[in-house]
């Protein structure tokens, strides 16, 4: 065979470059082979799968200029591009560095395939974890009856970072999203996120994708679709929990229902015998701090399952609403009456869709000589749940929590009462239920946020799907007044004193909230 003849263009380029380009082009080929050498490994393949790639121009570079040292080299073509075949006296690196000429291949155009219900698998992976889970998931969505795309999204490290991180070639068979096909998302009916944790939150390349939906949150074309997260750390305890509740932010503001994996995936979630992923946010893998641990068998198996269950609640959203009339219970704490007159506003407004509303008030863990001191007054008369009644709650499509602040989160009485829920845990009974919050804090910034976010924690280990507000009420957009009123949820302000009482603007929106809540529960009821 003949020696390799580039193009005229690429041996220009190849004769124009200093020496510290050679140098550094040298050092990229080094470590791009690490990445080379894994891959063939990981993937138990021959050096002949490479036949699908092109040679780079970092490629030619170092072919060239190991043709200079050593002529005895022999070339063989592979799809009209040379594949270098080196002699025996070259040494193992400069092998190495041949292998790395094989360059990236473009990866298929992003666009809608899936037909019927569908679905978006958007994902990051750098190191292949991700991508391996993105498999099953997608599986057990198909098992279900879903129709899926998958999608990564853009890399934001140059190649040279990558390189120096030891991260392998990308999966090029997955379309990597582009902002056109970011515009067409609404398309679909339902998302499932691969996220992996960057010091406990998702990583940059993730952020940039959601930061690339504006005009999504915008219009709130994403509102309502359901959403779902799986995750990859590389530690134990190092974002298994944490990288799935932070991305509920992206989630709440677009106005998308979180689904929940619960407990669904029975005894091994419980095991304690060996290190594995998996909580009731959803899948997981730890690839450990050099990215060595591949996903195990069992983290696998409950990608799976978290992609067939959330396929049936994607289903849900396209099914015939029941017939029957939906039962929605509100539950919440009250201690100067703020949050009861948002509970009887969001109840009219849910009553008006045609929704049943149960009201229970929490159990009061305060002596009556302390609230008598505080100068709380009197309690309503709705039916207080607790031990003895709290099976009520498996009753129901739907609940709604009121949520008074206590420096940020909920307070006291509220987990009392969650603590009180053990047996429906375990019985798995509040498990695809819809479920919605709002909040009265004393100031502004003052829990309005925090109180939602900290409280989904107990939605979550049920199983539930939490449902945010989103932008839903033009309300929530205006300056023109002080007012309470998130994306999470409807809210008021009591004041340092509680002398302040809700707004009009404060209860129009607790109504919208109502009935969006309303809508979705009788959209989704089983």
């Amino acid at each position: 065979m003949g020696q390799c003849q580039p193009s005229g263009d690429l041996i220009q380029n190849i004769k124009n470059a200093t020496e510290e380009d050679l140098q550094r082009a040298m050092e990229r080929a080094r470590a791009k082979a690490i990445y080379i050498d894994w891959v063939l490994e990981k993937r138990e393949t021959s050096q002949t799968n490479f036949d699908d790639l092109s040679i780079s121009q970092l490629g030619f570079c170092m072919y060239l200029s190991l043709v200079r040292l050593h002529s005895q080299e022999v070339p063989r073509t592979v799809h009209g591009h040379v594949l270098v075949c080196c002699h025996s006296d070259l040494d193992d690196a400069k092998k190495s560095i041949l292998k790395a000429s094989l360059g990236k291949k473009s990866g298929p155009k992003a666009e809608k395939k899936a037909t019927g219900t569908s679905v978006a698998i958007i994902y990051y992976s750098m190191y292949g974890h991700i991508d391996k889970m993105a498999e099953e998931i997608k599986k057990g969505l198909e098992k279900a009856g879903i129709s899926v795309d998958v999608f990564q999204v853009p890399e934001t490290l140059d190649d040279e970072v990558l390189a120096k991180m030891g991260a392998p070639p990308k999966n090029f068979a997955v379309p990597t999203l582009d902002y056109e096909m970011v515009g067409k998302l609404h398309e679909y009916d339902g998302f499932v996120f691969g996220i992996p944790t960057r010091f406990g939150v998702m990583s940059a390349q993730m952020k940039a994708f959601f930061d690339m939906t504006g005009s999504h949150w915008m219009k709130q074309s994403l509102s309502g679709k359901p959403a779902a997260t799986f995750v990859s750390t590389g530690t134990q305890n190092g974002g298994q929990e944490l990288t799935h509740m932070q991305t509920l932010s992206c989630l709440a503001h677009h106005g998308m229902p979180y689904v929940s994996f619960g407990y669904q995936g029975g005894a091994p979630m419980f095991s304690v015998d060996e290190i594995h992923g998996a909580s009731p946010w959803g899948a997981s893998t730890l690839a450990a701090g050099d990215g060595s641990r591949q996903p195990s068998a069992m983290e696998l198996q409950m990608a799976n399952l978290q992609g067939e269950k959330f396929g049936e609640a994607v289903k849900r959203t396209k099914s015939k609403p029941v017939t029957r009339k939906c039962k929605v219970g509100i539950v919440y704490y009250t201690t100067y009456g703020h949050v009861k007159k948002m509970v009887d506003k969001i109840a009219q407004a849910m009553e008006a869709e045609g929704v049943e509303v149960r009201k229970y008030q929490v159990k009061e863990t305060l002596p009556e000589g302390v609230l008598k001191a505080m100068g709380a007054p009197p309690k309503s008369s709705d039916k207080v749940i607790e031990h003895s009644n709290i099976e009520e709650l498996a009753e129901l499509d739907g609940i709604m929590m009121g949520l008074p602040t206590r420096f940020g989160q909920p307070a006291a009485q509220i987990k009392n009462f969650w603590d009180a829920t053990g047996g429906l845990w375990q019985g798995g009974k509040l498990v695809g239920k819809l479920a919605s919050s709002f909040v009265s804090t004393g100031t502004p910034q003052g829990g309005q946020e925090t109180t939602h976010l900290t409280h989904l924690t107990n939605f979550v280990h049920h199983g539930m799907i939490y449902v945010p507000f989103g932008y839903s009420d033009s309300s929530l957009l205006s300056m023109e007044e002080l007012h309470g009123g998130s994306p999470w949820g409807a809210s008021t302000y009591a004041g340092a004193t509680g002398a302040r009482q809700p707004s009009e603007t404060e209860l129009k929106i607790a109504a919208a909230h109502g009935k969006a809540f309303a809508a979705k529960v009788k959209q989704m009821a089983v």
